[in-house]
């Protein structure tokens, strides 16, 4: 239930941070993706955690740096995806 939660949190932030571009300044938009990619980080870290618990294939991760580590890949990846389609926007203008 609280990996359903904080994916819904994360979706909630970053569809607001896109939909409301035209209305919120750059530093709010930074802050909701920001805030988006730690809970999908945190979110992603827990389903690695509950895999392990029922697989046993692997030990059980530590849920801090394993948040961690998935909120810094989902910010790389929210980055990326924003210099593409601003590529995309500033070739079609």
């Amino acid at each position: 239930m609280h990996f359903v939660i904080c994916m819904f949190i994360a979706c909630i932030c970053l569809i607001t941070a896109v939909l409301f571009t035209e209305v919120f300044p750059k530093w709010f938009k930074a802050i909701l993706a920001l805030l988006g990619s730690a809970t999908a980080g945190y979110a992603i870290a827990i389903l690695i955690r509950k895999i392990a618990m029922w697989t046993k294939a692997f030990s059980k991760p530590e849920l801090l740096p394993t948040a961690g580590i998935c909120a810094g890949i989902m910010l790389i990846i929210v980055i990326v995806v924003v210099f593409i389609l601003n590529k995309k926007k500033s070739k079609k203008a």
